[in-house]
């Protein structure tokens, strides 16, 4: 760097730029990495302070530009400048489309392609820095331009009076992509990045700085040390020493005098002498079954006697009356439930359970299985 130049920045200023990107670009990595489906990397910052009319850009021509203006946190705007041949892959991945044998114009679809990739890039890296500078900071949506004049684009985008600062980053994709991008930043915008670090003032004041500090670091340790070194003249020496206890003593003295408030408050949390325990009482929700008179009990038995009938339904069906009229010896009813089926409890035409049919000494009978009108059963 020229004289100008180091008046601009320190190489502890430079290095903090190429160190503030490395963390905020290389983090954006992941992101992209998602996004193309490939591992990608971005390492390796140089930083360099050039003048504009001496930057070039020859060796990555023809060039895809993008552009990316700080809406929050930071005033200024970012320019990544790409090979054409590194876009084309970028673009591929992101589409699934071979670009190798096509010549790739800059269309509606691909400069969506680049600007959405860049988007994720740039807005990965914003939060980053975001943490990293510890305020929020917010990025326009980036625009994407076609740079096939070096001379062009510095005089569209670049002032030729003005220095500007130029970032040369390693770019890897997988193995299909070993290359390097550029990312340019305006003056005002590499001094907002590293303002909060105070570098410029850290390096001019360091030195007078760094003797006063320690001067006050020392002057508590000159006293002990003095004793340390005459330990055997100034025997009367330690005898000041003793001059602190008596100084703090009264904290212990202070300390007793809370402890009789102590015992004062304990009456105040004393149980009451005067107390009954009893159990806990809960109240009962289910009706008490009340007991029956004689009378009821007459009744009741008088009731349990009564004869009902019992019916096993297997089935039923329905017919018209003229073919009832045409049963005779033979003819088969088909019934409405399968073989096998549960066969209906009836008592005095009411349903009340389920079961199957059994054979018990040459007689059928039923074995219940499901009682299905409980309700009905304590009617009963």
């Amino acid at each position: 760097m020229g004289v100008n130049d180091a008046e601009l920045f320190t190489p502890m200023e430079i290095d903090a730029i190429g160190e503030i990107l490395n963390i905020s670009l290389g983090s954006s990595a992941t992101s992209v990495s998602q996004l193309l489906g490939q591992q990608v990397n971005i390492t390796t910052p140089e930083v360099k302070l050039i003048k504009t009319s001496d930057f070039d850009i020859k060796l990555y021509e023809p060039a895809i530009g993008v552009e990316i203006k700080y809406v929050q946190g930071l005033s200024g705007s970012n320019i990544l400048i790409l090979k054409e041949d590194d876009v084309k892959v970028i673009v591929g991945l992101l589409l699934q489309t071979d670009f190798s044998d096509q010549e790739f114009v800059l269309d509606e679809m691909n400069i969506g392609a680049i600007c959405e990739v860049m988007n994720q890039m740039m807005g990965a890296a914003a939060t980053a820095l975001s943490q990293f500078l510890n305020r929020p900071i917010n990025i326009s949506p980036p625009s994407s331009f076609a740079v096939s004049s070096g001379d062009d684009f510095k005089a569209k985008y670049l002032n030729d009076s003005e220095d500007i600062i130029a970032v040369y980053f390693d770019l890897t994709i997988g193995d299909l992509v070993k290359s390097k991008f550029i990312n340019l930043m305006p003056i005002d915008l590499a001094k907002d990045l590293v303002s909060n670090f105070q570098l410029d003032a850290g390096d001019s004041a360091a030195p007078p700085d760094s003797e006063p500090a320690p001067a006050p670091v020392p002057a508590p340790v000159a006293p002990v040390s003095v004793p340390a070194p005459v330990t055997a003249a100034p025997a009367p020496t330690p005898a000041p020493a003793p001059s602190p206890p008596p100084v703090y003593s009264p904290a212990p003295v202070s300390a007793p005098v809370p402890a009789p408030s102590l015992p004062v408050q304990t009456p105040y949390y004393a149980p009451p002498s005067n107390y009954s325990v009893s159990n806990a009482v809960y109240p009962t929700f289910d009706n008490p079954s009340a007991g029956l008179t004689q009378g009821e009990s007459n009744n009741l038995n008088m009731i349990m006697s009564v004869p009902l009938q019992i019916t096993v339904e297997i089935g039923r069906t329905t017919k018209k009356i003229k073919d009832i009229l045409d049963f005779s010896s033979g003819t088969i009813v088909e019934l409405n439930r399968q073989a096998g089926s549960q066969v209906d409890v009836l008592v005095n035409g009411k349903a009340i359970a389920k079961g199957n049919v059994v054979v018990v000494d040459d007689n059928y009978g039923v074995r219940i299985t499901e009682v299905v009108n409980s309700e009905l059963m304590k009617l009963i």
